[in-house]
């Protein structure tokens, strides 16, 4: 790879950009890629979800990295530890699949369909993509597209609501925002999903609920068990934090999670289980509090980042 496949300090974080037919044609590796999702064709009410990937990228911190000729970052310290930041890991911002707006003229089944073909080819390189939303109905194509490569996922998910209905949602345009997990669930892409953070009502006509299915409030930072190398998709969706806290997102719902108790749990996610992609959804474009959004965003990207690529232990077990 030449240096001038990527260019240093022009992506979010202050992290080299680069373009995502390098890393798919094999001129650029990577540990982990990041790439916005600019959608919101998914909300039944409140939209605006769609900027959250260019509030991220406009006001997250510029960090200084050094970049090596052949991408490895270095520079950045962690005064608490003393010991470096993702030192010698290639980390790239891709972009965004689509602009901001979006061109009404790419319809929602198309746009869908773009996202699982380019997931599934991002599975099948050596990074780990973490996806910025857009509203969680992206998370089904996005699943979809990794199933393929990687064959049946779990999903972990932190989120106010249940996003599950059993009606029949036989194609991905059928779904929501609020009901995709009853799609994945419906078609085998997911083997089960643990919810955590739920802390809202279901009308009952939209069960009932499938065993594999499993809803908490409390993450209680569970010990690696067999079948933990399956496949793992984490989705965190920021109305899991409470939004005293966090109130930039489409249903806010009061009494989640401090933002350290998410980054723990998310942390502990990336640590013990074969993550194999991330996407933070649910941001919405709100001139008040988009710089205490960009920082959340980013604070939860560098959280998954760090655990996925910094830890010795965790990246022996995900291989």
């Amino acid at each position: 790879m030449t240096r001038a496949a990527v260019r240093p300090g022009a992506g979010a974080l202050g992290l080299p950009a680069a373009d995502v037919d390098a890393l798919l044609s094999g001129a650029l590796t990577a540990d982990a890629v990041l790439l916005g999702l600019p959608s919101d064709a998914g909300v039944t009410s409140v939209p605006g979800q769609r900027h959250g990937p260019e509030i991220f990228r406009k006001l997250s911190p510029g960090h200084d990295w050094t970049v090596t000729d052949d991408g490895a970052l270095g520079g950045v310290l962690d005064p608490l530890t003393g010991g470096p930041v993702l030192d010698g890991r290639r980390v790239f911002d891709l972009g965004d699949l689509g602009s901001v707006p979006l061109d009404p003229r790419v319809g929602r089944a198309t746009y869908y369909r773009a996202v699982t073909g380019l997931a599934q080819r991002l599975a099948g390189t050596s990074a780990t993509p973490l996806f910025i939303g857009g509203d969680h109905a992206l998370s089904a194509p996005v699943a979809t597209g990794l199933a393929a490569e990687h064959g049946p996922l779990h999903m972990v998910c932190f989120d106010a609501h249940c996003d599950y209905s059993s009606r029949p949602m036989p194609g991905l345009a059928d779904i929501t925002h609020g009901d995709f997990l009853g799609h994945l669930l419906q078609t085998g892409v997911l083997s089960g999903c643990d919810l955590y953070g739920v802390r809202t009502f279901l009308p009952a006509s939209w069960g009932p609920f499938p065993p594999n299915l499993r809803c908490s409030y409390a993450y209680d930072f569970p010990e690696p068990a067999d079948g933990e190398g399956t496949a793992t998709y984490l989705s965190i969706d920021l109305d899991a934090i409470d939004p005293a806290e966090f109130p930039a997102t489409g249903h806010p719902e009061a009494g989640g999670y401090r933002l350290r108790e998410l980054l723990a749990a998310v942390e502990h996610v990336c640590r013990t289980r074969r993550v194999v992609a991330v996407d933070i959804v649910e941001a919405l474009q709100d001139d008040r509090e988009n710089r205490a959004t960009s920082a959340t965003i980013s604070t939860l990207v560098m959280s998954c980042l760090r655990a996925l690529l910094d830890d010795h232990q965790g990246a022996t077990r995900r291989r």
